[in-house]
């Protein structure tokens, strides 16, 4: 009998040892994530701090963690809170993700070169053309030449001569005038500080400008002129597809083709793969709390898109969004076999950025 209560005893003591272990294990793995996250995002005004809220909202309600909205005006301003550990992720464009991975523009100093983001969700594409004053007698792109046109600092760097390029213009046969960034853009042309700005009609503030008594076009584009699109993927390879749009602020003549480009949620190598991992967990099973916060672009945010290889995204996976999507079961060899080949070519840019500095 004083040896089965022996054995017992040894077994419960056991059993409290190992069970208190696996809670010492747990609240360590639960220290890990921050009791406050920050996802930095486009200004107020933008489709960006839209789905940044929403998301923000969402990652609170379903694991009680804080988490801030930031809106920022520069690409520079969205990044760095992220690359210095101050923010999980940020909402930007394919046209910053290329623009910071090749070190190019703004991320072409000292203190940037080629940047190691990684993808971490995506979905919605974003349509955007030339918008002008529908009152201004601008209709074809070569009345554009000699006019000001706003350039907006980051996308619109590129996205600007990309679209005059597709126009048959370049930057020499216009009058440039700089922006901050693309709200500065667009509210500069608005108040006749320039005659032409990069607009997306998802953006909020093109239903602004499409409700004033000047009115709003966009620059005519055509899915079926291919040398157009050509001569704007030598500026743009990130941008230059055609797509045709039936809503948001589309001024004078209704659904037209524009260009496209995709949203993403993107982060650093640096940032913590439970973190990461939390997100993405967050996005897919929280889906229903954010996708009817602005349609159609809140509800295309999901898993599914976000494996689709065919976006124009060149960036790594974050090891947090893989181990999901491993997890899942989603995780297929086209998408390692993609992941290596963003690494090395990762490494021979910034390899390559380094050699000239």
């Amino acid at each position: 009998m004083k040896k089965q209560l022996k054995t017992l005893i040894g077994i419960g003591t056991a059993f409290l040892f190992i069970f208190s272990i696996m809670m010492v294990l747990s609240a360590a793995s639960r220290a890990e994530l921050p009791k406050v996250m920050t996802i930095t995002c486009y200004p107020i005004g933008s489709s960006g701090t839209i789905l940044a809220t929403a998301f923000s909202d969402t990652i609170e309600k379903k694991t009680g963690i804080r988490c801030r909205p930031t809106p920022a005006d520069a690409d520079m301003a969205r990044l760095l809170p992220v690359r210095n550990g101050e923010a999980q992720a940020t909402i930007v464009t394919a046209s910053t993700t290329y623009q910071a991975s090749n070190g190019l523009e703004d991320f072409s100093g000292k203190m940037w070169g080629p940047q190691r983001l990684r993808y971490v969700f995506g979905g919605n594409v974003i349509q955007h053309g030339i918008g002008v004053k529908a009152n201004s007698g601008i209709k074809t792109w070569a009345d554009l030449k000699g006019k000001r046109v706003a350039v907006g600092a980051g996308v619109g760097k590129l996205s600007t001569p990309g679209f005059l390029a597709y126009g048959g213009l370049s930057m020499k046969d216009v009058v440039a005038v700089p922006a901050g960034g693309y709200m500065h853009g667009i509210k500069t042309v608005m108040a006749g500080g320039a005659d032409a700005c990069h607009l997306c009609p998802s953006s909020p503030i093109s239903k602004e400008w499409e409700s004033n008594p000047y009115g709003l076009r966009y620059m005519p584009m055509s899915k079926d002129d291919k040398a157009a699109w050509d001569r704007m993927r030598k500026f743009a390879s990130f941008m230059a597809s055609p797509i045709w749009t039936t809503t948001g602020g589309l001024g004078e003549g209704g659904p037209k083709w524009l260009a496209y480009y995709p949203y993403t949620m993107s982060a650093y190598d640096t940032t913590p793969e439970d973190q990461i991992y939390t997100i993405v967990k967050v996005m897919v099973e929280g889906r229903d709390l954010y996708k009817n916060v602005k349609k159609p672009e809140s509800e295309q945010w999901t898993i599914e898109a976000s494996l689709d290889l065919e976006k124009p995204v060149y960036i790594p996976f974050h090891p947090g969004f893989i181990k999901y999507a491993k997890e899942k079961g989603l995780w297929k060899a086209e998408h390692e076999a993609f992941q290596v080949q963003m690494l090395k070519e990762e490494e021979e840019r910034i390899k390559a950025w380094k050699a000239t500095k």
